[in-house]
């Protein structure tokens, strides 16, 4: 079994963060309907691939509202899952900027009874900074994108009742996008 290079070690990586963006638009009237803007928190789990990449393990979610004229506000929880890594773009001592990023998974989940939770394909893409404080714990802050594939005239939080289907939203478009803004502390060990 290979052995972990000098200097590489495990991250666990917490963030709290501000999420912002997320647009649909309703395919049978046309109206704009969007996520609110919201706060978040995130985790990354990073493993060593050589000296200057990692292997990561991202999770992220929101707690949001999705509102719209004429549509009533509906809470809305955004998560995201993606398998991915870092490498550094230069290995200076103070500042270390990075460039991460995953595929994966996101999902949409209604607090409506008997709507169902979304689950779709997504990408995500981040510019970072690691700031190290000591040997085993440095600061990061990024920004991500999030790039979530929907089906074009798609329909969102959908369930099945006595009277037939109903999906509270039909989505016009092909794609969601999102954009966190996060900072944490890391760990090595």
């Amino acid at each position: 079994m290979a052995e972990t290079p000098p200097g590489q070690t495990f991250e666990v990586a917490p963030f709290i963060g501000y999420q912002v963006g997320g647009n649909f638009q309703q395919a049978d009237t046309g109206q704009h309907i969007r996520l609110d803007d919201h706060g978040s928190f995130a985790i990354a789990l990073d493993a060593p691939a050589d000296p200057s990449s990692q292997y990561e393990l991202f999770y992220g979610r929101q707690s949001t509202v999705v509102r719209g004229d004429g549509f009533a506000p509906l809470n809305v929880v955004v998560e995201y899952l993606h398998i991915g890594g870092t490498v550094l773009l230069d290995d200076s001592p103070r500042v270390k900027p990075y460039l991460a990023g995953g595929l994966g998974v996101s999902r949409l989940s209604p607090d409506s009874p008997g709507a169902d939770t979304d689950t779709r394909f997504s990408v995500s893409l981040a510019l970072g900074l690691r700031m190290p404080l000591s040997q085993h714990f440095s600061v990061r802050v990024e920004g991500r994108g999030f790039l979530t594939v929907l089906q074009s005239d798609g329909a969102l939080f959908c369930h099945s009742g006595e009277s037939g289907g109903v999906c509270q939203i039909t989505a016009q478009g092909s794609t969601l996008f999102q954009f966190a803004f996060l900072a944490g502390a890391a760990y090595d060990f």
